[in-house]
């Protein structure tokens, strides 16, 4: 049976999605994105809540680390 724990395919997964609705996004706000003219459009196309998709990328913003962009822990602290 193969060893899954060191498989980073869901992290790579999320890195690649953020990075490209990032730059998207980034086109939409500059105004020169050729299919989206508001942000809302950009969210319903993409099927992304507006409020977790700025949770990351305001936090990506912040630090400027591509480890920002995956869902951090949650949970009890124990």
């Amino acid at each position: 049976m193969r060893n899954n724990s060191q498989d980073s395919t869901l992290e790579r997964n999320y890195l690649e999605k953020y990075r490209f609705l990032i730059k998207e996004y980034e086109q939409v706000k500059s105004k020169t994105h050729p299919l989206y003219k508001k942000a809302m459009d950009f969210y319903t196309a993409n099927d992304t809540c507006r409020k977790s998709f700025l949770k990351y990328y305001n936090r990506y913003k912040q630090s400027g680390k591509p480890i920002d962009l995956l869902p951090q822990k949650r949970g009890s602290k124990i």
